[in-house]
């Protein structure tokens, strides 16, 4: 038998709806070496890292934090949850570290080690290399500037798979980590016990998000595999699903920009060669896959910052003279309210956006159907400003605009919006990506902080 290591993964968000406990009792009766959850992505937008806010519910995180740590410690194995909190801020770690210290004592388990690995950067840090060096972008318009700093709220790093390293040096029985790359939660340990490395990258990536990667589509429901040294395997836990030559490499797929190639801390993951086949009815194995290490190791930046407040309205039309003539009608609303407030810059002090579902409301002017054939149409109104009284204001009369339109053709003197409510709706604050750019560092290690709590 070639030697092995197994894992769970429980779910692809943790904390994001809670996981399917019948499938995740079945996984665990199998010889694992680890657990690993990933609980946080970018996918959500920036206000979660901007207004360092959880990105989900207390008690579903400590749902699924109580399964996991209860079967990790029952099995003495190491627990490793990655982007605590949703952005992997550090009070996302230290709410994670919490809920942790809550279980342990609810369920008087024995002591152990845990170690968190805090990855928010100074911003006055990074100032400093700005100054001297240019930091390039990686999905931002340019290189990083001292502007987009100083409309920053908070930056994170994104960690690769030496954190983890030194996490487990000092010991650690679970680790709660800032932000990482998903894949990256699983590829450490196998990595540290000198499987292949291209093999415990592409294993990271095909667990990343648990149930995804089978097939019928289910969401958190765990998958179960080992890596060896000459392939992977993988199977999904919930009785209903398989896994399939098709599954696991479209998933291998998922969130790139090139099909074969994924960039992480280090280096690239090339599954240009990498072989597929079905093992059992439920099960596939893959191997083949290698890693291509870059000379310079680069860290993914993230950063959000607060752009206003938001206040919204919501309401629909449905006569079809006035669904003609929709367009008018909202450019009548932004002249008017900009003739009303005309002391506010349009763009700086204030934005209005409307958001037409039914004709463009999802892809907006990428729309590629240019005539709606919709009976009716529902417009969300956006307001954003710099205050939150301005926001409030201005959504309020765009609001009465809109239920006294003239247009073309037009048969009634009034009521041609159905407002689903009548007053204005606050909405969180507006924040925007202000950092996604690549740092080179000289220490995979140098953006991260490592602090051990002994618990129990």
């Amino acid at each position: 038998m070639p030697r092995q290591m197994s894992t769970i993964s429980a779910t692809g968000a943790l904390g994001h709806e809670p996981i399917h406990p019948g499938s995740f009792y079945e996984g665990i009766k199998r010889p694992l070496d680890f657990i690993g959850a990933d609980a946080g992505s970018g996918d959500s937008g920036p206000y979660f890292l901007g207004s360092n806010e959880p990105m989900n519910p207390r008690e579903w995180e400590y749902f699924d934090l109580e399964l996991l740590l209860v079967a990790a410690r029952e099995r003495k194995i190491p627990l490793i949850i990655g982007s605590a909190g949703g952005a992997g801020t550090t009070r996302g770690v230290s709410d994670y570290v919490e809920i942790v210290q809550e279980i342990a004592a609810r369920h008087k388990l024995d002591p152990f080690r845990l170690v968190r690995i805090h990855s928010e950067v100074p911003l006055d840090y990074l100032r400093e290399r700005v100054r001297n060096e240019e930091i390039k972008p990686l999905g931002a318009d340019g290189p990083l500037t001292l502007d987009d700093l100083d409309q920053t709220s908070r930056v994170v790093a994104m960690m690769g798979v030496e954190p983890y390293f030194k996490a487990f040096d000092m010991g650690a029985d679970v680790v709660i980590a800032g932000r990482s790359c998903d894949d990256a939660i699983y590829a450490s340990l196998p990595l540290r016990a000198g499987f292949p490395k291209g093999l415990c990258y592409h294993f990271g990536k095909t667990l990343e998000c648990s149930s995804l990667v089978g097939t019928p589509s289910m969401a958190k429901k765990p998958v179960s595999g080992p890596i060896t040294d000459d392939y992977v395997e993988l199977e999904p836990m919930h009785p209903d699903q398989r896994c399939t030559p098709a599954s696991v490499a479209g998933h291998s797929l998922y969130e790139r920009v090139h099909p074969y190639t994924q960039a992480y801390p280090g280096g690239v993951l090339d599954t240009s060669g990498t072989v597929y086949e079905q093992v059992s009815d439920r099960a596939t194995r893959y191997w083949n896959s290698r890693f291509i290490d870059d000379p310079v190791y680069k860290l993914k930046l993230e950063g959000s910052g607060l752009v206003g407040y938001r206040a919204l309205t919501i309401g629909a039309v449905r006569d079809p003279i006035a669904i003609r003539s929709l367009d008018w009608v909202l450019d009548n609303v932004r002249e008017r309210t900009q003739e009303k407030y005309g002391q506010l810059e349009v763009g700086k002090d204030y934005r209005i956006i409307f958001h037409q579902y039914g004709k463009n409301g999802v892809m907006g002017d990428l729309e590629p159907v240019k005539v709606s054939q919709a009976h009716e149409i529902c417009i969300v109104t956006e307001v954003v400003a710099r205050t939150q009284e301005m926001a409030d204001l201005i959504a309020r009369f765009t609001l009465y605009r809109m239920l006294f339109p003239t247009f073309a053709g037009q048969k009634a003197t009034a009521g041609g919006i159905a407002m689903l409510r009548d007053e204005v709706l606050q909405g969180q604050p507006s924040y925007r990506w202000t950092v996604d750019h690549l740092l080179p560092v000289e220490d995979p290690l140098e953006m991260y902080q490592h602090s051990v709590v002994e618990i129990g």
